[in-house]
């Protein structure tokens, strides 16, 4: 178990080793880096980085959660941004995976770390995210529920947001992905707006 960094001091020392953490990975890759690879590059000794963290394993744990709450701040800032509230959801939700996939792809850890993910504790990273886009989405239900009026609204969105996020993984870990990015996003969209959008009423002469 990691030291909890209760001081000012601490806290710094631990985002300055993670923040080492991601630049070596970045750098070097997974198989590569070592904790005195990351010990170096934050420039303090490796008995420093042992005082709160006891592996490799461990600060790639505390990197991916870090990620995970960067990640979702981010989301945040853009959803508010761009007031998603305001938007139909074809709309919010090819948005939203677009922009996730920019991210992941611009992102040269975040990429080692996919190529890597049944390797890791990924959940560390998938998790916080899931709990965020559910707390997310609920008040945009609520707010236009007369455009959504989804039943069982919590466990559909469960099944699309892990649905979302293990797919965008997979498509990033291929070195060759068998569909186009735009392809993926447009068939992701489809599927959340065919799982939740009400379906329009069947004609009389239908």
């Amino acid at each position: 178990m990691r030291k909890t960094p209760r001081q000012q001091r601490s806290r710094e020392m631990v985002n300055r080793l993670l923040d080492a953490t991601a630049a070596t990975l970045a750098e070097r890759g997974l198989d590569h880096t070592t904790t005195n690879h990351i010990a170096e590059r934050a420039g303090v000794s490796i008995g420093s980085l042992y005082q709160y963290f006891p592996d490799k394993n461990a600060l790639v744990e505390a990197l991916l959660e870090r990620m995970a709450e960067e990640a979702s701040a981010r989301f945040r800032y853009r959803a508010e941004r761009a007031d998603f509230s305001q938007m139909d959801l074809r709309s919010v939700a090819s948005l939203a995976i677009a922009y996730g996939m920019q991210r992941m792809s611009a992102d040269p850890v975040v990429r080692e770390l996919v190529q890597n993910w049944n390797r890791i504790p990924i959940r560390k990273l998938l998790d916080p995210l899931e709990r965020f886009f559910l707390v997310m989405a609920q008040p945009y239900f609520l707010h236009r529920y007369r455009d959504y009026p989804v039943q069982n609204l919590e466990a559909k969105l469960y099944v699309l947001i892990n649905a979302v996020l293990f797919t965008v993984i997979h498509f990033h870990e291929q070195e060759n992905p068998v569909i186009r990015q735009d392809q993926l996003i447009q068939t992701l969209t489809d599927m959340i707006v065919g799982l939740l959008e009400a379906p329009q009423p069947a004609s009389p002469n239908g």
